[in-house]
């Protein structure tokens, strides 16, 4: 066969070139070699470019396909007046029903999870995923946390992804208002202390716990919180803004605390649980750790 580059200007010539997420077809016609040469070697640079990922900026790709959500960088002043609204709550409550209608009926045994530290956040996932499972009781138990319906990513309340992207604790180690994600760097125009990501995560617990009063009134049961946290520090966002509130909605009649005794509390077997805030476990003295992200608070 001919070499194509070798064959006369008046033959046909098609070339593919792939790309990183697509197929380009030029058809070349008539094209002189020169000027076709210019064009081949321009197109397969390109090519290049777009295999390595050169030239492109994550904020170019639609969010629906890019590798890292672009941060949202809100004034930690607006955020702090946000979730110390009771209307934050409103709209948790609002989300909660959107994911999982029905959940504020009339006779549901609403269970909402707490946890701090260690492995505590998989021992309570366990624990949720008990309560939701399939039953044959008369009554309908629906477990609840912070992060949303039940513990599949599916079901996470809009108000608490935002948090995520909002990326409060890691925000706090940014050197000249430059945070990091996944490798791309962003421009934040706000500083952030521990103090008020401390604040905002604290501030978002309490709104959650305050979903209590809500389900207590709708369903006319009281509610059941489950909290692992034995071995959790003392400053941290439990025993600094959870267990207060707990305690104030305790007082108002509208709630159950317990606090399990071993890593394995089944939510079935009373023994395993010490009941009501007097209960909670004396925490571990304060620890001076850097939180580096949610999972640290």
């Amino acid at each position: 066969m001919p070499d194509p580059i070798g064959e006369s200007a008046d033959s046909g010539l098609a070339l593919s070139i792939k790309s990183q997420h697509r197929i380009c077809f030029l058809k070349v016609i008539s094209m002189p070699t020169k000027a076709f040469l210019k064009k081949f070697l321009a197109l397969a640079l390109l090519s290049i470019m777009l295999c390595c990922g050169c030239g492109i900026q994550n904020a170019a790709i639609p969010q629906s396909t890019a590798a890292v959500i672009t941060p949202i960088f809100t004034d930690p002043a607006v955020k702090l007046a946000e979730v110390a609204s009771s209307g934050f709550t409103t709209g948790l409550v609002n989300e909660a029903i959107d994911l999982k209608p029905g959940i504020n009926a009339y006779g549901n045994q609403i269970h909402m999870g707490y946890w701090s530290g260690g492995n505590n956040r998989a021992y309570l996932v366990n624990t949720l995923n008990s309560i939701n499972a399939p039953s044959s009781s008369a009554v309908t138990n629906i477990a609840i946390w912070d992060e949303g319906v039940n513990t599949s990513s599916s079901y996470q309340y809009p108000a608490y992804i935002t948090m995520n992207y909002e990326y409060w604790y890691e925000r706090v180690s940014e050197v000249n208002h430059i945070l990091i994600v996944n490798g791309v760097s962003y421009v934040d125009p706000y500083t952030v202390t521990l103090a008020n990501a401390n604040d905002i995560w604290g501030g978002y617990s309490q709104r959650y716990a305050d979903m209590t009063t809500y389900f207590y009134e709708k369903t006319g049961n009281k509610v059941k919180a489950w909290c692992f946290v034995q071995g959790a520090y003392a400053n941290r966002v439990f025993y600094t803004y959870e267990l207060p509130q707990l305690r104030i909605l305790e007082a108002a009649g509208v709630v159950t605390v317990y606090f399990a005794q071993n890593n394995n509390a089944d939510w079935r077997n009373p023994a395993d649980w010490l009941v009501g805030t007097e209960n909670a476990p004396i925490p571990r003295a304060f620890s001076y750790e850097p939180i580096r992200n949610i999972y640290e608070r």
